[in-house]
């Protein structure tokens, strides 16, 4: 078996928040875009996500009291190979398994504000069917989807929902394309809990490096539709985002090459991020026996031009949001 390989951080420095991309992109129609759906439903590019382990020399646990830190990362025997079952974060589980981690419906539905154009979720959290309304393949998470979709135009801008980390980057296959994953600490939302921001489908890997630091609203990389061309969408593809998100009570990950395991990990609507609950609801069961009156939630957001709104805010829509004139 190889031993794990430890990483040595080095100093980074990053543009602002936004940049000239997200600029130069604020002259863009925020249209939604949609596939030609004229072919079969694609195969799913299976995760091989390990379970946490501590101790396991196939396995790093990633234990960090400051987020800032470089993560060590395993490539010890068997790290990339076929996963345990029992993983949440596994496409491949039983069903009881991904309903218990939280991978249900909320209810949930976010409300876009009135002065700004926000891209808006074409797929929500543990629906049965893509933006089309065709369904999803039963293999991967039994047909639930694992996330929130929205569609966009080829290359928009995605931004950091909050100040963070970046714990991996992987070009896949059929359902996954270009994907990063943030970490981000209780100090950087506010929340009680580790969370973790899976984004997919970028159309150019970001240039970020695996231990970077990213701020609230940074730049990560273009929108594209990466993971998605043939089968149901045909040779156009379908541009948008895929996020997931995972939140854990503990600071404490594994890690393949493919995803991240944290500790305990489950599933959050990405919609409960923007919730304004004391405290803060981050357990999808409690949040979808909420009453339904409770379940409109408006979004923070970051404009074009780099104005966080509501200000103060720590946590915003991945995508910028383009002031009405």
């Amino acid at each position: 078996m190889k031993q794990p390989v430890t990483i040595t951080p080095k100093p980074v420095h990053r543009p602002g928040r936004l940049g000239t991309a997200v600029v130069a992109w604020a002259a863009a129609a925020l249209l939604p875009l949609a596939g030609d759906g004229s072919a079969a439903a694609p195969a799913p590019d299976r995760e091989a996500v390990p379970a946490w382990r501590a101790g396991d020399g196939a396995l790093v646990a990633q234990k960090r009291g400051g987020s800032r830190r470089q993560s060590g990362e395993a490539e010890g025997k068997g790290s990339d190979e076929a996963a345990p079952t029992a993983v949440p974060t596994n496409p491949g589980a039983p069903r009881e398994i991904h309903e218990r981690a939280g991978l249900i419906p909320t209810g949930l539905k976010p409300v876009y504000p009135k002065d700004a154009e926000c891209l808006q979720v074409a797929s929500p959290f543990a629906s049965r069917t893509r933006f089309d309304g065709s369904a999803r393949v039963p293999h991967a998470y039994d047909g639930f989807h694992s996330g929130i979709d929205v569609s966009t135009p080829m290359r928009a801008p995605l931004v950091a929902v909050a100040a963070g980390e970046v714990v991996l980057k992987y070009q896949g296959g059929r359902l996954v394309g270009n994907r990063i994953i943030l970490r981000h600490a209780p100090e950087d939302t506010g929340l009680k809990v580790w969370v973790y921001s899976l984004y997919q489908h970028f159309d150019s890997m970001p240039e970020l490096d695996i231990g970077d630091r990213v701020t609230m609203g940074q730049f990560l990389g273009p929108a594209g539709n990466t993971g998605t061309t043939g089968g149901h969408y045909g040779v156009v593809g379908y541009p948008h985002l895929h996020m997931t998100v995972y939140v854990s009570d503990h600071p404490d990950y594994g890690k393949s090459p493919r995803s991240v395991q944290p500790k305990d990990v489950r599933f959050l609507d990405p919609v409960a991020l923007y919730l304004k609950k004391d405290p803060p609801l981050t357990d999808n069961h409690a949040i979808a026996a909420m009453p339904e009156a409770e379940k409109q939630v408006a979004i923070a957001y970051v404009t074009t031009d780099g104005k966080v709104v509501p200000q103060g805010a720590k946590i915003v829509w991945p995508i910028p949001c383009k002031p009405k004139s």
